[in-house]
């Protein structure tokens, strides 16, 4: 049997994919930014070109009243569901314009945590990890030990 097709290694290289490719998954920038710079800021991104054909309804209305705004920033809606929020934010004069799925909101609470996840979420998968490590830990203590 080829060494990469034995169990041992095949987990290795799993882990190792998944590790490598998991960064891609992160990234909140919304799909109409084309060209962008980075910021200070968290979670923000200074527009430098937008497409105009990936904009809902309410995103083209503001875009062609307001024209491309400075800066867009990701947030989450303080909220049991934590919609994506992208805040339209223009410098001269200074003015916002928040979107959950395309669609302005004229006022709601923003939480600063890109975490999809709200707290009981988070909880139940910190204790399944404990859980389930711990049984890992315990099935992999005992193939160690009693194997031939």
């Amino acid at each position: 049997m080829p060494s990469f097709l034995k169990p041992r290694s095949l987990v290795v290289f799993l882990t190792l994919t998944a590790l490598g490719f998991s960064p891609l998954g992160c990234s909140y920038k919304p799909a109409y930014l084309d060209k962008s710079a980075s910021t200070k800021v968290s979670e923000r991104w200074k527009v430098l070109k937008l497409d105009p054909a990936k904009l809902s309804a309410e995103e083209k209305a503001v875009f062609e009243q307001m024209g491309p705004p400075a800066y867009i920033r990701f947030f989450r809606h303080l909220s049991v569901a934590r919609e994506m929020v992208y805040e339209w934010i223009y410098d001269e004069p200074v003015q916002l314009y928040t979107f959950i799925n395309g669609k302005k909101v004229d006022y709601l609470v923003l939480d600063e945590n890109p975490s999809s996840l709200n707290e009981a979420e988070k909880n139940v998968l910190f204790w399944s990890g404990v859980v389930v490590g711990s049984l890992a830990l315990i099935g992999g203590g005992i193939y160690y030990f009693t194997k031939d």
